[in-house]
């Protein structure tokens, strides 16, 4: 059986230790190596039916850390052949901000032990956050989470009479008429890295936002915030791919 190819969280990881250890291999008896291996084998992205007894053992992650030599202007070293697009895809995001790197590297672990992060489904894979899977995840969980969104639809339904978007000000009642009333999506505004390290999302921290302007937020690389879409929005209208006002 072979395993499953890694993901962005994985060389998220494996990028950071790679980076720490002075832009070098590290062989598989190094510490930091069987931790990380540790870790990976915690990560809940691969179903146990799909490893293999040497799934992400120390002599993967050693392997994979020679890849990066592949891919790192700074080495003469041609790297190892396992060298893939997503590797060289992660290193070029990240490589000219290592502290990001390294900020987006410690919230995918503290969060390496949440067993709800296995209900959210449906993420497909252009969706994923530059963050990873698992922060992607969490992310869409607190948007989900149906008690707080419900709380603060109607804390805003209380104080504004209504209920537009935050970025647009499109207003489904509105729009729609009764069919619209009370109906809006929530976004979640706390940066992936950050959220991580808190367990409860307060009111505050969720947005009132249309469904187009909810996909665009997710969709834009990196992430907008909410204030940054209102901004896109407002530009003036500049016609595309030829097309004329």
């Amino acid at each position: 059986m072979r395993n499953p190819d890694w993901v962005r969280d994985e060389i998220i990881l494996a990028m950071d230790l790679y980076l720490r250890a002075g832009r070098k291999q590290l062989p598989p008896g190094n510490e930091a190596v069987i931790h990380l291996s540790q870790l990976l084998n915690r990560l809940p992205l691969h179903p146990a039916t799909l490893r293999d007894d040497n799934f992400r053992n120390p002599n993967g992650i050693s392997m994979i850390l020679g890849n990066f030599l592949g891919v790192d202007p700074q080495q003469d070293q041609p790297g190892l052949s396992r060298n893939n697009q997503l590797q060289a895809a992660v290193w070029k995001e990240f490589v000219d901000h290592p502290s990001l790197l390294h900020r987006t590297a410690e919230p995918i672990q503290a969060v390496i032990s949440d067993e709800s992060l296995e209900a959210v489904e449906g993420i497909d894979e252009e969706d994923v956050f530059p963050e990873g899977h698992i922060l992607t995840r969490q992310h869409l969980l607190r948007e989900r989470n149906r008690a707080v969104v419900v709380a603060k639809i109607e804390k805003v339904w209380r104080r504004d009479e209504r209920l537009a978007c935050e970025s647009c000000g499109f207003d489904f009642l509105e729009f729609y008429g009764e069919i619209g009333r009370g109906f809006a999506e929530c976004h979640h505004v706390v940066p992936l890295a950050d959220a991580a390290f808190t367990r409860k999302t307060r009111l505050a921290d969720l947005a009132i936002v249309c469904a187009n302007c909810h996909r665009m937020l997710h969709r834009a690389r990196p992430v907008l915030t909410v204030s940054a879409l209102r901004s896109l929005i407002a530009r003036p209208f500049l016609p595309q791919h030829g097309g004329t006002l």
